[in-house]
């Protein structure tokens, strides 16, 4: 099997280096598009008493989430003076109310809870607009630049705020983390393969790896909520493992290259091979399994 598959990619290898390419392009248009799939949600149970008894009081009673919470601060005056009230009810009512179902704020409730201890600031709850977090989000960057009042200083939170800035801090993270680590795993791996172009295959299949798990996270978000930790996790395991079996490639075609071994045949069909008995048996210390010679017969004298 193993055999028959190394001949199959090295005979076809320009069809497998073509679907690489379109899977990469696939995953670096379509699969980069998971940072806005993802949820930080998923910590409560469906099933469980108290989200079904949630469930039901939102059912019947209506939403009623806390989704943007708006501070506003003023040093001078307080909550008490009609130009503080005013610059903060006037611009929540030009909220478009299609965006915004609710507004709570210290004036409509009369809730000594929304008021700082020194009357200098007071904060707004309203609920957005939306049957899942993605919807509110996209609610939430159409109103964030209204919320500002003027006079005041205007600072916004709640849980669709920090939901959002989560999942762009993440996407950000990785970018930032790539652009520092793969220039210093270039380094270390020329010094461990000893050649540009032997460094580069891991970092070239760790590429498409993690744009391969990018694809299949977003697969994922139309069957069930993702985490979005969860790039995290694989982005660590696409470039780790890698390394680890681009290490072990390049290792197992020089040890055929420098046997004489002919390494486009023996070392595709033995590399596989050597690794499918490691799993199964071979212990640290004992041999490698013998290399299935690929070469052709020599060709036979006819006998006088």
């Amino acid at each position: 099997m193993f055999e028959r598959l190394g001949r199959t990619m090295v005979s076809r290898r320009w069809w497998v280096i073509g679907l690489a390419v379109a899977f990469l392009a696939l995953g670096g248009i379509w699969g980069t598009g998971v940072f806005g799939s993802l949820t930080t949600g998923g910590f409560d149970d469906p099933a469980g008493q108290s989200s079904r008894a949630a469930a039901r009081a939102e059912a019947t009673l209506g939403r009623t989430g806390n989704d943007v919470v708006v501070l506003y601060t003023s040093p001078s005056t307080t909550v008490d003076d009609p130009a503080f009230r005013r610059a903060v009810t006037q611009t929540l009512q030009e909220l478009p109310h299609d965006v915004v179902t609710r507004t709570v704020t210290h004036w409509s409730t009369g809730s000594p809870a929304l008021v700082s201890h020194d009357r200098h600031a007071t904060y707004a709850v309203l609920t957005l607009a939306g049957d899942d977090e993605a919807r509110r989000g996209e609610a939430l960057d159409e109103i964030e630049d209204e919320l500002a009042a003027p006079g005041l200083r205007t600072q916004v939170g709640g849980a669709t705020t920090v939901d959002r800035d989560i999942r762009e801090r993440v996407a950000a993270d990785i970018a930032f983390a790539e652009t520092i680590s793969v220039p210093v795993l270039l380094v270390l791996l020329v010094v461990v393969f000893g050649s540009v172009a032997a460094a580069s295959l891991p970092l070239a299949i760790g590429g498409l790896a993690i744009l391969g798990a990018f694809t299949a996270l977003r697969g994922m978000t139309y069957l069930t909520d993702v985490s979005v930790f969860s790039v995290n996790v694989v982005t660590i395991l696409g470039l780790g493992l890698a390394i680890d079996y681009g290490l072990f490639m390049v290792g197992r075609f020089r040890e055929e290259i420098a046997r004489g071994l002919d390494g486009n045949a023996n070392w595709w069909a033995s590399a596989p091979l050597w690794r499918f008995y490691a799993r199964h048996g071979l212990r640290e210390g004992d041999d490698p399994p013998p290399t299935p010679d690929l070469r052709p017969a020599p060709a036979r004298t006819p006998s006088n």
